[in-house]
């Protein structure tokens, strides 16, 4: 599997400290206690309370999407409570889909504490507005199964460039119709088909008819098109859109060999379309069959990188950076040449004698991920994994020469595992401290990676003075240590009353960063330095002024 290169960037290996052996581990028994937390509140309409509500909650945040959803219904005046909750974080929302939440988004973060009633959570609902018309092409027919995306208008008149995502879409029926509900009272552009445009990002249909971008009412430029203005419980009609003709799609075959030129059978590969400085990954595979030949179909014009996805059966191997055009045929005789990849092998080292953090340990994944260069001029991060042995012992292969960056990986959830985290890398006793440095098909042993797992805990608070915050924004906590640009621990979301946890931190000390997003506004950072100790709970208030422009 192949990823962009800044996600490479967010890797890192820091800070030394002292490490024992994996072995000889010991743990302690904690009585079970009775979880009493709980958090309440009331769902209404026009400060009416609605009955019958579906509340759905489940513990974790954005970063837990894989956590199931639980659910409650609001009583005959609107209240729900959600009781017998451990102390943690928990994500809650309304089930109401043909309404929107007035103040904030569908969804609430909520961290509880230990035995803490939350109260309060409260959603007032509205009637959600809706944007409907008809898709057609250059020739009056309808345009099927094509996906309709509503931007908010505001976005695209942003001071500082973000890339633009929809936010509500939908496909067109047999008829060419489509009709998108529950949106937010406000001004909003309405488009169909793909963008080239760096900042607008649009995502790879099934079908392989495609169309070029076009904004209601037939224009490709979105400062030329008509803004749908959109009041609470309102529908736009005859929001319609005609399109161009449908933008030609081709081909791309060819041979999967290996070293010797011997065809290579049952291997897939996938695709990457380089749009500017942004990747756009494809919905086309293509898998070798017997004789080694593959097909790859529904590609439009552009520049596109091939990689091998990742199994079993690749072996060592991997595949040399290949990149092709497509202009105005099919592409025909590509040779994708697999490699001997080089390896890195060794022992994980926890620095910890418990054996129930061990347990976890060896539940996660370790994984190099290293950058390939490729023939358009862009680096993609090409990765290796590997699951560990009951003694620790790893081998990661299939890896590109260059630097290699470890990490540990949950599988399942995208972020960093909480707890664990890489103090430093050893080869042949001497420690690499910005990854490990591997030449083309070698295969590096011996290597030893120490762990710490962290318990140090911080809570905060953002306190907002002389002003308040719009109600689309987001608060992110980050925390980094003093001198690193990145880091590779889980950020916090700020929940519905400023509050925020970090749990499972490596005692230090470090940089704390507050982030606030504001759409269409530039963000607010606040920067403070925090000390803390394994075992110990730090708290925090984070004063924030928004009664003046951040200076810059």
């Amino acid at each position: 599997m192949s990823f962009s290169a800044p996600y490479l960037a967010a890797v890192l290996l820091t800070i030394l400290s002292l490490s024992t052996s994996l072995f000889g581990q010991s743990t302690t028994k904690e009585t079970a206690k009775v979880p009493r937390g709980s958090i309440s509140g009331r769902v209404t309409i026009k400060d009416r309370g609605v009955p019958g509500i579906a509340i759905g909650w489940r513990k974790g945040d954005v970063y837990t999407p894989f956590e199931p959803y639980q659910k409650t219904t609001t009583d005959q005046d609107g209240f729900y409570r959600i009781s017998n909750l451990a102390p943690g974080s928990y994500s809650i929302q309304a089930a109401a889909p043909a309404f929107v939440v007035s103040d904030t988004g569908r969804q609430k973060g909520v961290l509880v504490g230990e035995d803490e009633n939350v109260e309060g959570i409260n959603f007032a609902l509205v009637r959600g507005g809706v944007i409907t018309g008809r898709v057609t092409d250059a020739d009056g027919r309808p345009v099927i199964e094509q996906q309709v995306n509503v931007y908010p208008a505001e976005m695209y008149d942003q001071k500082v460039q973000r890339q633009i995502y929809a936010t509500g879409s939908v496909q067109t029926d047999d008829r060419g119709i489509y009709r998108v509900f529950g949106l937010n009272a406000g001004r909003y552009k309405v488009a169909v088909g793909r963008s080239d445009d760096e900042l607008n990002v649009t995502y790879n249909q099934q079908r392989n008819v495609s169309y070029k971008q076009v904004f209601h009412p037939d224009v490709t430029d979105q400062a030329k098109a008509t803004v749908v203005e959109l009041s609470e419980g309102g529908e736009a009609n005859n929001i319609d859109i005609t399109v161009g003709r449908a933008v030609q799609t081709f081909s791309a075959s060819g041979l999967i060999v290996d070293e010797s030129g011997q065809p290579l059978p049952n291997l897939r590969l996938g695709l990457q379309r380089v749009i500017g400085q942004r990747i756009e990954f494809m919905n086309s595979f293509g898998m070798s069959n017997s004789r080694g030949e593959f097909v790859i179909e529904g590609l439009i014009a552009g520049k596109y990188s091939i990689f091998l996805l990742q199994s079993q059966s690749n072996g060592d191997r991997r595949a040399d950076p290949f990149s092709f055009d497509v202009v105005d045929h099919d592409v025909d005789g590509l040779t994708v040449k697999l490699v001997k990849g080089a390896s890195v092998a060794g022992t994980v080292i926890l620095e910890s004698e418990d054996k129930a953090v061990l347990a976890k340990l060896l539940q996660l994944q370790l994984r190099g991920i290293g950058v390939v260069s490729s023939s358009i001029g862009m680096g993609f991060a090409s990765s290796g994994m590997s699951q560990l042995g009951p003694d620790g012992s790893f081998r990661i292969s299939g890896l590109p020469g260059g630097t290699i960056n470890l990490v540990f990986t949950d599988p399942g959830n995208p972020m960093p595992p909480k707890g664990f985290t890489i103090t430093r890398v050893e080869r042949d006793g001497i420690v690499s401290a910005r990854g490990l440095e591997v030449k083309d098909a070698e295969q590096v042993m011996g290597v030893r990676v120490f762990v710490s797992y962290g318990t140090a805990t911080l809570r905060g608070v953002i306190a907002v003075e002389k002003g308040s915050l719009p109600q689309k924004e987001r608060i992110f906590v980050r925390v980094t240590k003093p001198g690193d640009q990145f880091s590779n621990l889980r950020p916090a979301i700020v929940d519905e009353r400023g509050h925020f946890l970090m749990d499972g931190l490596p005692a230090g000390t470090y940089e704390l960063n507050v982030n606030i997003s504001m759409p269409g506004q530039s963000g607010r950072t606040i920067k403070r330095e925090v000390a803390l100790q394994d075992g110990q709970t730090t708290d925090l208030t984070i004063n924030v002024d928004l009664s003046e422009p951040q200076k810059p």
